[in-house]
């Protein structure tokens, strides 16, 4: 009976994962990611946002090491944030989930809107008002395959 009951119960309220949605809207801008900004200390990205957990990683090429941050909602990758080469403060931010949107409510898989300050170079694209925030497009259909963000 109670395991009826629970069955019932879960059924009702959904058996959404964490990440199907996220605890606010959290935008990707010019300023950075929701309360992540430029000018975060990049050892206190952990503590910055509230409902994701963290996951610091190395990243070691022969050009040069880097850290960055892993920000995950449940098994869910949402982002990697990268620091600069001195370790203390954001060089880029890639986003890695469809939930994490722009101001214009475009994410990943989304199209890309055209308006007059678009300005694209093959499959890179950027608003005028917005540099720092580059999207990767497929030519053909205009999806969005990636957003990052890199402070010009």
């Amino acid at each position: 009976m109670i395991l009826r009951i629970l069955i019932t119960a879960l059924i009702l309220i959904g058996c959404s994962t964490p990440s199907d949605t996220l605890p606010y809207p959290l935008l990707i801008s010019e300023e950075g990611l929701g309360a992540i900004h430029p000018e975060t200390p990049f050892e206190q990205i952990s503590t910055s946002l509230s409902g994701f957990e963290f996951e610091k990683l190395s990243q070691i090429s022969p050009q040069e090491s880097e850290i960055l941050f892993q920000m995950k909602r449940g098994n869910s990758a949402m982002a990697h944030i990268v620091s600069d080469a001195s370790g203390k403060k954001i060089a880029s931010i890639h986003i890695l989930s469809p939930l994490i949107k722009n101001k214009n409510n475009q994410g990943l898989g989304d199209i890309l809107l055209q308006t007059k300050t678009l300005n694209c170079s093959d499959d890179l694209c950027h608003y005028a008002e917005e540099p720092s925030l580059l999207y990767r497009i497929d030519s053909k259909s205009r999806t969005i395959r990636e957003i990052t963000y890199q402070k010009l």
